[in-house]
């Protein structure tokens, strides 16, 4: 994969002059976790049964996947019937319930994906929107045709959520990530205020520069995005949520699975690499030389897109 210059890669929605967005409706469809919104590119060529359904992560929403949308638009091989959804909690879709699980949310995904008049899909996922997506194809085999996860959220990370001063040396940028967001989560809204306030003054590119293989070259709005969409309520209940699930059930997957991770992935590591290989030893593995955790943003390039199995 080749990397794209940062100022390809926004997340900005609504512009009205981006043909790669033209026709995207958003759809508020009710579940039993309440309101979800999605954005839908009903048919962008043809009629199919089948979407391509994307799912972001735990400090994200819909627009994460805008470099992805928009570089495949730009080889002419655009994503086909599109399903992007704010989960529970993040983007427009309201909140997500203290006990909600994984396999709450991956129904819920169904639901609105059936909803919307699909039977089918190819799922990409990002972090614990991965996480989401692996589930997904082991609860719903007959219906998943392939899975592609970006630094989907695995063991390493899984073993840390569940102890995270036990296995604090694991990740230990993610075990002071669930710290602060613990401690954000419990003053409220000032934890979002305080989020807002760092960005303002300039501190919330340095402090999440980890995330990223150079953030110096990601563009500003996918800063600003983080600023606007990083939910430590929602991200809290979240990891609850993945930390419950027995990630064994992914050994029942049998459709295709590509697995992507940046070799500077400070969330995912080779360990990660050899426990997928050993649970699921069809899928392939890419690891990007010159990606963070966002390696759908940092390494997309019209030239070539990361594409499903």
């Amino acid at each position: 994969m080749n990397s794209t210059h940062a100022s390809t890669t926004r997340y900005r929605a609504g512009d009205p002059s981006d043909l790669a967005t033209v026709g995207f409706s958003r759809v508020v469809v009710p579940t039993v976790l309440g309101d979800v919104i999605v954005h839908v590119n009903p048919n962008a060529v043809g009629v199919s049964d089948t979407a391509t359904l994307l799912l972001h992560g735990a400090a994200g929403s819909w627009t994460t996947w805008l470099p992805l949308i928009c570089a495949a638009h730009d080889v002419g091989e655009p994503l086909q019937n599109v399903v992007a959804v704010d989960l529970p909690g993040w983007g427009e879709s309201g909140t997500i319930q203290d006990g909600t699980t994984v396999e709450d949310m991956v129904d819920a995904v169904a639901h609105i994906t059936r909803t919307l008049g699909f039977a089918r899909w190819n799922v990409f996922g990002h972090s614990l929107g991965g996480h989401l997506a692996l589930s997904l194809a082991a609860r719903y085999p007959e219906r998943t045709l392939s899975v592609t996860g970006i630094s989907a959220t695995g063991p390493g990370a899984l073993s840390v959520l569940r102890h995270p001063l036990r296995r604090f040396s694991v990740l230990p940028l993610l075990a002071g990530m669930m710290g602060a967001m613990r401690f954000l989560s419990a003053i409220g809204p000032a934890g979002n205020w305080l989020v807002r306030g760092l960005h303002r003054l300039g501190a919330l590119g340095p402090l999440s520069s980890p995330l990223f293989a150079n953030w110096h070259d990601i563009d500003a709005s996918v800063i600003d995005s983080l600023a606007s969409e990083l939910r430590p309520r929602s991200f809290v209940r979240g990891a609850q949520a993945a930390g419950q699930y027995d990630e064994n059930q992914w050994a029942t997957i049998q459709c295709p699975v590509t697995l992507v991770r940046g070799k500077r992935d400070v969330f995912v590591s080779d360990r990660d690499d050899a426990w997928f290989a050993n649970m699921l030893p069809h899928a392939q593995q890419q690891v990007a030389a010159r990606a963070g955790h966002f390696a759908h943003i940092e390494t997309v390039s019209p030239s070539q897109p990361l594409v499903a199995a």
